[in-house]
Order: C-alpha cells, then sequence, then structure tokens
C-alpha cells in the first residue's frame, strides 16, 4: 500500500495558489474525497502492465500547509505504511515552472510542511515529487510569492505540468522512484512555452 500526500492549505482562498500544486495533482487523479482525521482521504488502485493491482490512499491534508506531518504520519501508522511507500507532492521555488523532480529524503529547504512530516514520522526517508513555482523576485517575498497565482500567461504550462505530475505519482507507484527519476528528473515541459519577457509583454 501507498500514501501519495499533496501540500496545500484548506479553503477556496488558498486554492489556486501556487503553494497548492500537491492538491492540483491528487484532484487530477480522484474526485471523490472523505474525511478521515486531519485530511480529505480517497482510496485508489492502479494497475501494472502484469495485471497486478496496487492499491493506495491519496491524502489532502486539512491542517495549513506548515502543520501537514499532524494529518500524514497518524494514517502511514493507521496503514503500516513505511517511508518508502510514502511520496509528497510539493511546490518548489529552487525549480522553474516546467520542471519536476523526484528526491528521496535530504533537505527540506526550509520547507516547513516536508519538516512538518519529518518531524511526525521521526525520518526524512519518505519520497518527494517537486513541481517547480520558481523564485520570488527577492527573498523577501516569498511568502506572498507561495500564496499567489501562477501568472496568466502560464495557465497553458501549469496544466501540461499538471497533468504530467498525476501520471508521474502514478508511475512512482507503479515503478518505483528509480524508474521515474530517469523518466521525469530531466524532462523541461516549458520548452515550447512564452519565456518570461514575452508573458511581460516585453
Amino acid at each position: 500500500m501507498f500514501l501519495i500526500v499533496g501540500q496545500g492549505n484548506p479553503g477556496l482562498q488558498y486554492a489556486r495558489t501556487k503553494h497548492n500544486v500537491g492538491f492540483w495533482v491528487l484532484d487530477r487523479l480522484a474526485s471523490d474525497f472523505r474525511h478521515k482525521g486531519k485530511a480529505l482521504i480517497a482510496e485508489i488502485e492502479f494497475l501494472k502492465a502484469s495485471g497486478e493491482r496496487v492499491s493506495g490512499l491519496l491524502v489532502k491534508p486539512t491542517t495549513f500547509y506548515n502543520a501537514t506531518g499532524e494529518a500524514v504520519a497518524p494514517l502511514a501508522q493507521f496503514y503500516k505504511i513505511p517511508p518508502e511507500r510514502i511520496l509528497v507532492v510539493h511546490d518548489e521555488l529552487d525549480l522553474p515552472p516546467g520542471r519536476l523532480r523526484f528526491k528521496v529524503g535530504g533537505s527540506n529547504a526550509g520547507n516547513y510542511g516536508l519538516e512538518s512530516i519529518a518531524a511526525h514520522l521521526g525520518t526524512r526517508n519518505f519520497h518527494r515529487l517537486r513541481i517547480g513555482i520558481g523564485k520570488p523576485p527577492t527573498p523577501e517575498e516569498g511568502a506572498n510569492w507561495v500564496l499567489s497565482g501562477f501568472h496568466p500567461a502560464q495557465a497553458r504550462l501549469m496544466e501540461k505540468v499538471i497533468k504530467t505530475a498525476a501520471e508521474a505519482a502514478q508511475a512512482w507507484a507503479i515503478e518505483g522512484i528509480e524508474a521515474c527519476q530517469k523518466k521525469y528528473n530531466g524532462l523541461n515541459l516549458a520548452v515550447g512555452e512564452p519565456t518570461d519577457s514575452e508573458q511581460a509583454g516585453c
């Protein structure tokens, strides 16, 4: 069994912000979520090429972003899911829009949601699917950046990114992270999309 966790903030005011791209990915995989503990969950099965079914849960915490671990750890403990079968899908400042990156453990680079998960699980060795949102104009604008939406000119790109990330999350559950790192970490979905200067009308 696996857990795929989307990071985000609850509430309509946050629904279209950069911080909520993890929720967007899960919403591409399922629509029938129900409350369990401090999360909305959906049971899901993926089919391997062999015909074997792989079952798991999609998890959208109802805590705020920085307290994600309060939702994730109880579910992992209840369903006896080890860290290597947990995938956290989250926004990533250190990647530009159009890039995806699978990662195991390592530094959380100031992402308090990831820190919360690590603290409550007692390990950093869960898996991550990082979705690039790009850096803010200045470090001081970081909080406003993640809580703002994407530029309208990036709508087509982000649709492509979310669709690909949903496919990647499914592939992770079926094939494992090493296969997904080889397949997705080198992709640049922004190729052929408008440049920053074109988006700004320069």
